[in-house]
């Protein structure tokens, strides 16, 4: 299947909330609850293929985009 064409990469609504010890996913009309040692699994495994699928990409920038020289501050 093309990228262009994929119904995966149409834009929606994302959000994350907790609710007591459960932590909500929202994406679209779908929502899923799980406990918070699950979330955290789940968030390990995404920065994980994130990483992997941006080295594929070609992107090797880091995170910072500049590193400030702090002499002489006081």
């Amino acid at each position: 299947m093309s990228p262009s064409i994929s119904p995966l990469l149409s834009r929606q609504r994302i959000s994350v909330s907790s609710e007591g010890e459960l932590v909500k996913l929202a994406i679209g009309s779908s929502e899923i609850k799980m406990p918070y040692e699950t979330a955290i699994q789940l968030s390990q495994w995404l920065r994980v293929r994130g990483k992997e699928a941006k080295r594929f990409a070609g992107d090797s920038s880091r995170h910072w985009s500049a590193i400030a020289i702090l002499d002489g501050l006081k």
